[in-house]
């Protein structure tokens, strides 16, 4: 096996060990940062997207950050039969596209089978999630580019 030898000049390794310790010491804040605007912006798309009836539905809608984690909720227990239907009509490809699968939106959300009732989705919380998502995602890169 054939060894190859890479001289490295010592300014270029002094720059490169600035510049990790600069992002070691702002990424922290910048992370979250971009965690509270994603939250933020999913939380107001959901409630632009959530179906209208009088109202509930909207107001139960919000977000909590706490340093670099957020939880996005919609506090009406009604929200996952608006989000993915009922019955026959029910479809889970929008949480599915975000790595969750059917079975486990069937298996919390399933109702009781009181009602034969078939309510057609209308997805407006997955949809902001996926698009908030993808907005945490450009944010964190953009800084890591700044930062370096």
């Amino acid at each position: 096996m054939s060894s190859v030898n890479v001289k490295i000049d010592p300014g270029d390794l002094t720059r490169l060990s600035t510049k990790i310790k600069h992002l070691k010491s702002k990424a922290p804040r910048e992370l979250s940062k971009n965690i509270a605007h994603a939250a933020k912006f999913i939380e107001n798309d959901a409630v632009k997207n959530a179906p209208k009836d009088k109202g509930d539905l909207r107001k139960s809608i919000g977000s909590e950050v706490v340093g670099k984690s957020a939880e996005i909720f919609a506090n009406v227990k009604y929200a996952a039969y608006q989000e993915f239907g009922t019955g026959k009509l029910v479809d889970a490809s929008e949480a599915e596209s975000l790595g969750i699968s059917k079975a486990t939106i069937k298996r919390l959300y399933k109702g009781q089978g009181k009602r034969k009732i078939n309510i057609p989705p209308q997805p407006f919380f997955f949809p902001a999630v996926r698009k908030g998502f993808k907005k945490l995602l450009d944010g964190i890169e953009r800084d890591i580019k700044n930062l370096l």
